[in-house]
Formats: structure tokens, C-alpha cells, sequence
């Protein structure tokens, strides 16, 4: 259920292209969000404890903000007025790999064989996934492919940096609150280009669709996961979201997918899955002779 949620957020923004301005989205994202996660938080009492911080913690959490949701929500929201959904997702699913390349220049993370081979399939299949379509010139893909990018690797340095300065802070902390910081952040751009022309019911579905579906029950099924079973099952359910991204984009966008969609998107799977050490490459044991 959770990959279904996530893979249908490319599915949400696709319903608000054209007729929703990118950082209005963003905003009603993020500010929806938290209206959600501050309900279910009034009633649970375990999440509640949660949301008491210092203030260092409070400003390490405005960086999370920025990183995790303010920056990415809008770059890709933009993106995906261009992109289909499963292209989007798949190209969303190499977060991994820029969090394996930073952690290493910047917490000096030492990176196995497989996982350096993982690192060069991702590669390999991000060329090939975009290979022919990057287009600078007006109308090409060659900005949404960039900002698509830019999303992945602003997750990569919000990852590392939560690892590095946010030890203490509670993930559902963190998440209320960076969601409430964001909505302020962009509140005035937001009400400036919020559409003041017909809009279609549609757009307004998926930009409610994606603040509680794709993010606020998102979010609370991920807590749940990980409380439940481990961070490593939990996180592991990010594989399937390009699958369901495909599969809703077929189902509502009628967005077919092609042989070279399909195979790029496995490439890349597997070696995001060897670049985290989901599937590490284990050495033989030699047999003395």
C-alpha cells in the first residue's frame, strides 16, 4: 500500500500540469500534510512526545525542510509536467545512488566493490533511460530531466546530513515539523501564482491526492513499517514504487510503457539494490587445493 501511495504521487502531479503552478502544489503538499500528521498526532500520544525539540534541533530540522521537501516537491512537480509518471519515477529511484556518492565524499563512507558497481549500473541506466531525449532547446526535456535530478540529489544531501547532525530527532518529529516549516517557506510565492482561472476538478483531486495519500498517510504507513519491522524492509518498499508508478500511469494517464523504460528502470533497480547493499556482490571463499 505504501509503494502504491508513492508511486501514485506522479500520478497526482501529472493531474495538476498545466493548471496548478509547480510551487503551489509544493506548498498545498506540504501544508495538507501537516494538517494530517498534526491531527493524528492530537490523538496519539507516542507521536506527540515526539514534536517537543531544542532549538539547535528546530534549525537542523529547517535544513531538512529545505532539502527533503521544499526543494524537491517543487523541482519535480515541475518536472512532471513534462515527464510521464514512470519515467519520473524511475529516475526518482536513484536517490539511493547520490546518497551512496555523497556519503562517501563527505562522510568519507567506504564503498565496497558492489557497491561501486552498483553506483555504474545506476549510471549506466540513467544514460540509457534518457538517451535521445535531452533537449535544451524550447520544449525539450532537458530541464525536467536536470530538475528531476536535482531532486534525487537534493534527497542524497538531506539523507547524509540527517545522518550527520540529526542524531536524536525523531523521525515523526521531523517530518510534522519540516512540513510546517516548508508551508511557511513557500506560503507568499504559493499565494502569489495560486490560480485565480478555472481550474478542473481533477487538479484540485491530485493536489489533495498527493498531501494526504502520497505524503501524510505515506509517512504514517512508513513509521508504522519501520516500528513494525525494520528500516531496511521499510525503505525496501521504494522498489516497487516505479512498478506502480507505471502501472497507475497506464491506468489513468494511459501512459504505455516501452521496452526501454522498462529495462532502464531494471537496470537502475538493481543497482541502486547493490549501491545500498540490499544485494551485495559476496566474495567466493577460495578452496585450498
Amino acid at each position: 500500500m505504501l509503494s502504491a501511495l508513492w508511486g501514485g504521487s506522479y500520478v497526482f502531479m501529472k493531474f495538476t500540469a498545466g493548471y496548478i503552478e509547480p510551487i503551489v502544489v509544493a506548498e498545498s503538499r506540504m501544508f495538507i500534510a501537516a494538517i494530517c500528521l498534526g491531527l493524528i498526532s492530537l490523538f496519539n500520544r507516542h507521536w506527540w512526545q515526539h514534536l517537543k525539540m531544542t532549538r539547535p534541533q528546530y534549525q537542523k530540522t529547517f535544513v531538512i525542510s529545505i532539502f527533503n521537501s521544499v526543494i524537491p516537491f517543487t523541482l519535480f512537480t515541475y518536472a512532471m509536467q513534462f515527464l510521464n509518471a514512470g519515467i519520473g519515477a524511475i529516475l526518482n529511484a536513484t536517490s539511493p545512488i547520490w546518497t551512496a556518492i555523497i556519503a562517501a565524499f563527505w562522510l568519507k563512507d567506504h564503498l565496497s566493490p558492489s557497491r561501486i558497481l552498483g553506483l555504474l549500473l545506476g549510471f549506466i541506466g540513467i544514460v540509457l533511460l534518457v538517451w535521445g531525449k535531452v533537449d535544451f532547446g524550447v520544449g525539450g526535456l532537458g530541464l525536467p530531466f536536470l530538475a528531476s535530478i536535482g531532486v534525487t540529489i537534493s534527497y542524497g544531501f538531506a539523507t547524509n546530513y540527517m545522518k550527520k547532525y540529526c542524531q536524536g530527532i525523531h523521525p515523526i518529529g521531523m517530518t510534522l515539523v519540516s512540513m510546517i516549516m516548508g508551508s511557511f517557506v513557500l506560503a507568499i510565492p504559493a499565494y502569489q501564482h495560486f490560480p485565480t482561472g478555472f481550474v478542473p476538478n481533477l487538479a484540485w483531486i491530485g493536489m489533495i491526492g498527493l498531501g494526504v495519500g502520497s505524503t501524510a498517510i505515506a509517512y504514517f504507513l512508513f513509521y508504522r513499517l519501520i516500528e513494525q519491522t525494520s528500516p531496511a524492509i521499510a525503505i525496501s518498499t521504494t522498489f516497487l514504487v516505479p512498478v506502480f508508478s507505471i502501472l497507475w500511469g497506464d491506468i489513468f494517464l494511459h501512459e504505455e510503457p516501452t521496452l526501454q523504460m522498462i529495462l532502464c528502470g531494471v537496470i537502475i533497480l538493481l543497482g541502486t539494490a547493490l549501491a545500498v547493499g540490499i544485494l551485495p556482490i559476496k566474495k567466493v571463499a577460495k578452496v585450498p587445493v
